[in-house]
């Protein structure tokens, strides 16, 4: 039988890799579970400037305390714990007057983590300073392409070298974070006014409602309502076509007294006599206040029913209150009240006076289109072709809701905004 030939060893590497990590043992099937994590090292937090200047002044409190006691103690506190070491407390003291300085360049550096890197302070001056002028003085918005062109300007008017001039327009998301600049669209109808008049204005009607207390503070004014007007922009994967928009409109007519106690209800003004949908009932008899005429608008002849209303309700009451309201043509009446105080205010100034026009109504028309946009959704789920369909007894409805949802401390904060009322 011949020999088994011998097998030849495994040559041995050179080189031989290095073994790897040992596995860990498994635990015993038997052993109990836990939900114990390994204890790993805390990171250090990247602090704010408001953060360190709250450091800074415990340290000026706890001069007895080391900076290695300070970085323990605030390590360890249950709430307010920040992370730090030694050597970074040690260097923020050292920058201590740079750090107080950048509060009172940038209104937000409270809140920075970071300081912002500025290549050139005399320009970024005085663009702030041109931004404030602008918001302040003409009472204008700027755009991110009006901050470019102003800073080109200033560039060139400073001689700022070529490789040190801002290419682009990428720092004007850094330049408004800094000085808290954000894209707002404008409310009311604030036209071009000398601030002195509106001055002068509020002064005049706080010596008037002066002797009138909070509750008999009563402001009116009007506002046009498209209640069946769908939502003019959206959120979509692709460009939408416009619908074709509903002009229906009505004229409301609101009061209400300055701590919010008092919302008289809305006067409608519509188009038709007798609306279809509300089945031959007078208005009266559904809750509503509705008058109409071909405009839909307020008229003088509307006014004065209003404010003859409105006078024997404060007759039987007792009482005697101030009504301040816009001088629209629509305003002059020929009737006298007895128990009312009708005041106008100046022409072209109540977007600055006027407490309805300075967010009640905004906030009344908001709310309303929030309802409106909540039914649409109701009507798509039960399967409406047209989810935007809505008849004037059920707008009417709507927007009752919507203004009894407007609260005192809206329309109180309203009143204070206008700076029309005297000192308590």
């Amino acid at each position: 039988m011949p020999e088994l030939e011998k097998k030849r060893a495994p040559r041995e590497p050179k080189n031989p890799r290095p073994s790897k990590r040992p596995r860990n043992p498994a635990p015993p099937k038997d052993a109990p579970r836990t939900s114990a994590q390994t204890i790993v090292d805390e990171k250090r937090q990247n602090l704010t400037l408001n953060d360190w200047l709250t450091v800074l002044a415990f340290v000026d409190k706890h001069k007895d305390m080391t900076q290695a006691e300070i970085v323990a103690h605030y390590g360890s506190l249950r709430e307010g714990r920040l992370i730090f070491t030694q050597g970074t407390l040690s260097r923020k003291l050292a920058q201590r007057a740079h750090l107080e300085k950048r509060v009172d360049l940038h209104p937000t550096a409270l809140s920075m983590k970071r300081e912002r890197v500025v290549t050139r302070p005399d320009v970024e001056r005085a663009l702030v300073l041109w931004v404030q002028h602008m918001e302040n003085d003409r009472l204008e918005t700027v755009t991110g392409q009006m901050l470019a062109q102003k800073r080109r300007h200033f560039e060139d008017l400073f001689e700022v070298p070529e490789n040190e001039r801002l290419v682009g327009e990428g720092w004007i998301g850094s330049f408004k974070k800094t000085y808290n600049l954000k894209e707002r669209r404008r409310h009311g109808e604030a036209a071009s006014v000398d601030l002195e008049a509106v001055e002068a204005e509020r002064a005049r009607m706080k010596i008037i409602l002066a002797t009138y207390a909070p509750r008999d503070r009563f402001n009116a004014d009007e506002t046009s309502l498209f209640p069946m007007a769908p939502p003019d922009r959206g959120l979509c994967s692709k460009q939408m076509s416009g619908k074709k928009l509903n002009k229906f409109r009505l004229t409301l007519l609101f009061a209400v007294n300055e701590d919010g106690s008092e919302k008289l209800p809305p006067f409608f003004i519509g188009y038709s006599r007798q609306p279809r949908c509300f089945n031959k009932k007078l208005p009266e008899s559904l809750g509503f206040y509705y008058r109409n005429n071909k405009k839909a608008w307020m008229t003088k002849v509307f006014f004065q029913e209003w404010i003859v209303r409105l006078d024997n309700d404060m007759r039987q009451q007792n009482r005697y209150i101030c009504v301040t309201i816009d001088n629209f043509t629509g305003h002059d009446i020929d009737y006298t009240p007895t128990n009312i105080n009708l005041q106008f205010f100046r022409p072209n100034l109540t977007s600055y006076v006027q407490p309805c026009d300075a967010g009640i109504i905004r906030t009344f028309k908001a709310k309303y289109r929030a309802k409106f946009c909540k039914r649409a959704v109701q009507l798509d789920e039960a399967g409406e072709e047209d989810i935007y369909k809505i008849n004037l007894l059920e707008a009417m409805m709507m927007a009752r809701e919507a203004w009894d949802e407007v609260t005192p401390e809206t329309i109180a904060n309203c009143w204070h905004h206008t700076g029309i009322l005297p000192s308590r």
